[in-house]
């Protein structure tokens, strides 16, 4: 059969037909971009719409323009282009990546074992810290390029509170919940918080989320935080150990350490903190805003590795593989039994009970503003910070949300909405967008 002549009418590159045919030259070289968008667009057509016939009488009827058109309202185009281009060079490849040994580092592990890292074409040295005062120091340092931090550290280190301001990005989250309350062994009939007062706690570090969730606890069962009770500064490898020869009386710290103490007898799991706040982000992955700024490409590139990294450990069906690995010793050097209660939320309490707690650890990627927020009045609250901020503006500043949402979008996953939210903490409803009317509630006479 003889093929039918057309006259050819080019639309970004395709025809009208449906196929792509060469255009028109204007004696001016075509640009390899447009090139590349334009293969992405035909692929995206051919993709969508396979059969020949439904094509061509579509880009007939409405034009190549106007399907792409709708299609950008549904699919990232423009970010496949880019996708697409080919990356600048790297401007360094070799990486010194810091983390903690808990649970919440399971993102930055797996972008070492599951080889994102060495998919964007990064050399990078995961070192394993005890605690977050050195952590936070070797960053500051320059040691670090990149690290895992508690929530609220790089908040506080960009508002300049204890010590020299410096500008900290949160890239991603690590984890939401996977801390718990836990109490020694000795206190197994003393589980009104009421009846708290002179206890002596471990943290893992005086501005951290979980520092601030226990006040917060003691206070809304009627304790002063600052008078009622101790605290002490405890790397997470010594929560168990501290508990055991008696130095205090409980923590309340990232996973596996409440676990471990019920696997080595040494206490019981008063509460996790998924019950005093579901979904509230623990360790984030941070940088250096001149970090940043020297090597935007390589900061890229990791940035995508971290977030890949963090959707695959989020999707549960990945669960099961999770405890095998993260409990080896270079990691988090553990009881795989141990790790694996804490990843599958099935659990021994320590109190003789058996319990289920699927949220108990989740790692979703996307920071969101209303956390740091939260953490940030509490800090002005108990007069760690001593003046007021814009805790909303600080919030845009440090948690890189619109970034996340573009990068977990781009893989294909949907982002929440950058927005200040509320927050559902011990039963009562936190409004990020009304800061310093929570705190007027709550806040004592100074």
């Amino acid at each position: 059969m003889r093929r039918t002549k057309h006259r050819h009418a080019f639309v970004a590159g395709l025809c009208g037909c449906g196929a792509r045919h060469s255009a028109p030259q204007t004696g001016q070289s075509v640009d390899r971009n447009a090139a590349v968008g334009e293969a992405i667009e035909q692929a995206l057509l051919h993709g969508l719409f396979p059969e020949p016939m439904l094509r061509r009488t579509l880009l007939k009827s409405v034009g190549a323009a106007t399907v792409l058109g709708a299609l950008a309202t549904l699919l990232p185009i423009d970010t496949l282009k880019a996708i697409a281009q080919e990356r600048k060079p790297l401007e360094k490849t070799k990486l010194n990546v810091g983390f903690l040994p808990i649970t919440c580092a399971a993102p930055l592990i797996y972008g070492e074992h599951l080889g994102h890292y060495a998919k964007e074409g990064l050399d990078i040295s995961l070192q394993k810290i005890a605690g977050i005062g050195i952590i936070r120091d070797k960053m500051i340092n320059g040691e670090l390029d990149v690290s895992q931090q508690v929530m609220p550290v790089a908040l506080t280190m960009t508002a300049g509170l204890g010590g020299a301001t410096q500008s900290i990005k949160v890239l991603t989250i690590c984890n939401q919940n996977g801390n718990s309350l836990v109490l020694a062994n000795k206190h197994k009939t003393n589980r009104d918080p009421r009846n708290w007062k002179g206890l002596v706690f471990a943290v893992p570090f005086e501005q951290s989320h979980q520092a601030l969730q226990l006040r917060n606890y003691l206070a809304a069962h009627g304790l002063d935080p600052d008078k009622d009770a101790t605290y002490r500064v405890v790397p997470p490898t010594e929560y168990v150990s501290s508990l055991r020869v008696g130095s205090i009386d409980g923590f309340f710290g990232g996973e596996p350490g409440g676990q471990r103490a019920v696997y080595e007898g040494a206490g019981f799991i008063h509460a996790l903190s998924r019950d005093l706040w579901n979904g509230h982000p623990c360790c984030s992955v941070t940088a250096t805003e001149s970090f940043i700024k020297q090597n935007p490409n390589t900061f890229m590139a990791f940035y995508r590795a971290i977030v890949a990294a963090s959707l695959h450990v989020s999707d549960k069906a990945n669960r099961a593989a999770m405890p095998k690995v993260l409990a080896q010793p270079q990691y988090l050097n553990a009881p795989e039994v141990v790790v694996e209660q804490v990843i599958t939320g099935r659990y021994a309490d320590g109190l003789g009970t058996i319990k289920t707690a699927d949220d108990r650890v989740d790692y979703q990627p996307f920071p969101h503003y209303s956390a740091a927020v939260w953490l940030m009045v509490q800090l002005r609250r108990w007069n760690m910070l001593k003046e007021d901020v814009d805790y909303k503006k600080l919030a845009q500043e440090v948690m890189l949300a619109t970034d996340a949402a573009k990068i977990i979008r781009d893989m294909g996953a949907t982002p929440p909405t950058a927005e200040f939210r509320k927050e559902i903490i011990l039963g009562q409803e936190f409004d990020s967008n009304k800061p310093d009317e929570y705190l007027k509630s709550v806040r004592k006479p100074a």
